[in-house]
């Protein structure tokens, strides 16, 4: 049975709308829902929502742990009081597991819709390779639910790219699956195996992104194969979470995230030319945004280098302060 965690900020409307979707299916699961100190009564409503369905439910505190396995197709409402952020609050639920740990496990964005037989077809995949440790399935974009937002993708000189994306659903063809070296935290199935030793699946060094990114260098040093199989098949609402946040923020924390790892994971040399040759090329990109242009892309680029020299972690109010920047 797979433990299906799904993290919840202040969005109990696309949770439920995941959840209709999961229980839509008749896959051998459970789930975690991990509410993340959200302020818009999103407990009580995801709570009605099971009640309404009848679906069994248990509501734990974020610390607690389990003592007794879920059972199939149980949802478990875990309540942090603050917002812990999407690695912290991922490795919460798993820890509330740690007494009783399944041997799969599935992290779900709450803005996604799944296809019925999507955990089928990735238990499957898994169950005749079990090499292969990591999975994602095809990702959709749920505005277009023909054109494919990412099959996985590779990790190269600290970068990502993706796999298909912004491509046509066919032109991924009949494929089994797809080797890849990155994957989202979107969708991210993996051997439980693979936990670090304090029972998380993400460094806590990030309050918002980089964890998967960290977490793919982590895969590749360790050498565990990863894949995407195209068959198991979701759509996502893209950055529904930050839709509404201030996009010089945003870029800010997204580079200094990767700029700290990189500084972290990387001989002294490597990193001195990596960051200086991404300074140049992530200015000249903000340069041509009307959004942002030159002089502040400049100025953002500038601000992440030198914060990224002495910080080694971005933490929760890093990234409110970040939220609200005008320049």
């Amino acid at each position: 049975m797979t433990a299906i965690i799904i993290l919840n900020w202040n969005g109990h409307k696309d949770t439920i709308e995941c959840l209709q979707s999961l229980y839509a299916s008749t896959s051998d699961f459970f789930a975690i829902v991990m509410d993340n100190g959200s302020t818009d009564g999103s407990p009580d409503s995801i709570s009605t929502f099971l009640a309404e369905n009848g679906i069994t439910t248990r509501r734990v505190a974020a610390g607690d742990r389990l003592r007794t396995m879920p059972q199939p197709r149980e949802c478990v409402l875990c309540l942090s009081k603050e917002n812990l952020g999407f690695a912290k609050g991922n490795n919460e639920a798993l820890r509330l597991l740690s007494d009783v740990m399944p041997e799969k496990a599935l992290l779900l964005n709450n803005d996604t819709i799944v296809e019925p037989d999507f955990l089928d077809v990735l238990d499957g995949f898994s169950a005749n390779h079990p090499d292969v440790q990591v999975l994602t399935p095809m990702i959709c974009y749920a505005s277009d639910r023909s054109m494919v937002w990412n099959c996985g993708g590779r990790l190269s000189l600290g970068m990502r790219k993706y796999y298909f994306a912004k491509e046509r659903v066919e032109s991924v063809g009949r494929r089994e699956s797809i080797p890849i070296t990155f994957v989202t935290g979107c969708a991210l199935y993996f051997d439980t195996k693979i936990l670090l030793e304090d029972g998380g699946l993400f460094t806590e060094r990030f309050f918002f992104g980089e964890e998967d990114f960290n977490f793919c260098l982590r895969m590749k040093k360790e050498r565990r194969a990863m894949a995407c199989v195209p068959r198991s098949k979701i759509y996502h609402k893209v950055s529904a979470s930050t839709a509404n946040k201030s996009n010089a923020g945003k870029i800010y924390i997204h580079y200094l995230n990767r700029f700290i790892d990189m500084r972290q994971n990387s001989p002294d040399a490597f990193y001195a030319a990596w960051a200086m040759a991404n300074f140049v090329y992530v200015s000249l990109l903000l340069g041509k945004r009307k959004d942002i242009g030159f002089g502040k892309g400049i100025r953002l680029m500038r601000d992440v280098l030198r914060d990224s020299l002495h910080k080694d972690s971005v933490t929760h109010a890093d990234f409110t302060q970040a939220l609200s920047r005008k320049r």
